[in-house]
């Protein structure tokens, strides 16, 4: 049984536009939505779309994004759901044939994502940073090397069906059981370093991109709405070190930049700030 999990937090409305995209497709079997603890009526709002096939479910202990899709993905389990897709709220699919194309593929993989279609380009999965490249990305001048350094060539995209490190959790397909084996996403992660964290529990495999299915990311739509700049630079920051601890095996060296940079780059917004009042 295939289920469909999003996620919303205080942005019902783009949960709904969703939820009418989708709520008729045949190859879906149950649509979870789990409302991450959200602060405004987006709970009450969502009631009034349960059904027989969409559950409402709300967390109370807090909107990680990680513990929410956690959540979700142990509800689905207990239905009998074996398959599921994960989604943002603000993503956008032009037909069920787009499912159904990652679905033909359900056994083959642990996480499957298609081609992501951004504002900004395509996104079409990456490798996971090293921790030279971590220290990098938190220098905005390198930014853009950073990105660029993590992709794949474009030579590689070659075939519809590709094993890749990591792809964009913004949305993905998953067999339940086996995230379970590895032990759900890291619940320590906010918005920010989900998809690499997974990766290294799968020791970098399993993961497939299905390059003949593709959706639309309106991206950043939710965090803009809820978060401001310098607070969207603090969660990546603290998620960017958490990872190469954790995960990465960053030494003292690696995190003292990642730290000191963090704290340079806090005191420009502060400076940006004070020009601007």
């Amino acid at each position: 049984m295939i289920g469909f999990l999003i996620i919303n937090y205080n942005d019902a409305k783009t949960t709904i536009h969703l939820l009418e995209n989708i709520k008729d497709y045949s190859c879906i079997d149950q649509i979870v939505v789990v409302d991450n603890h959200s602060t405004d009526d987006s709970f009450d709002v969502l009631k009034a779309y349960e059904s027989e096939k969409v559950v409402l479910l709300r967390r109370e202990d807090g909107r990680q994004f990680g513990a929410g899709i956690n959540f979700g993905l142990r509800y689905l389990e207990k239905q009998g759901i074996t398959h599921t897709f994960i989604s943002n709220s603000d993503i956008e699919i032009s037909c069920e044939e787009e499912l159904k194309k990652i679905i033909k593929h359900k056994n083959e993989g642990t996480i499957l994502a298609p081609r992501i279609q951004e504002h900004t380009g395509v996104n079409q999965g990456w490798k996971v940073p090293s921790n030279t490249q971590l220290v990098l990305s938190a220098v905005p001048f390198f930014y853009r090397f950073f990105v660029n350094s993590n992709r794949y060539d474009k030579s590689y995209y070659q075939e519809n069906f590709l094993p890749v490190e990591v792809v964009s959790f913004c949305f993905f397909f998953v067999q339940i059981a086996k995230i379970r084996e590895v032990g759900y996403l890291d619940e320590n992660l906010f918005l920010y370093f989900e998809e690499n964290t997974m990766s290294c529990k799968l020791h970098k495999k399993d993961i497939y991109l299905c390059l003949d299915s593709s959706v639309f990311h309106n991206h950043s739509v939710t965090i803009n709405k809820n978060l401001n700049r310098k607070k969207k630079y603090q969660t990546l920051s603290s998620s960017r070190r958490y990872f190469a601890k954790h995960y990465n095996g960053a030494g003292f060296f690696s995190l003292f930049c990642l730290w000191l940079l963090e704290k340079v780059t806090l005191c420009g917004f502060c400076i940006v700030g004070l020009f601007q009042k």
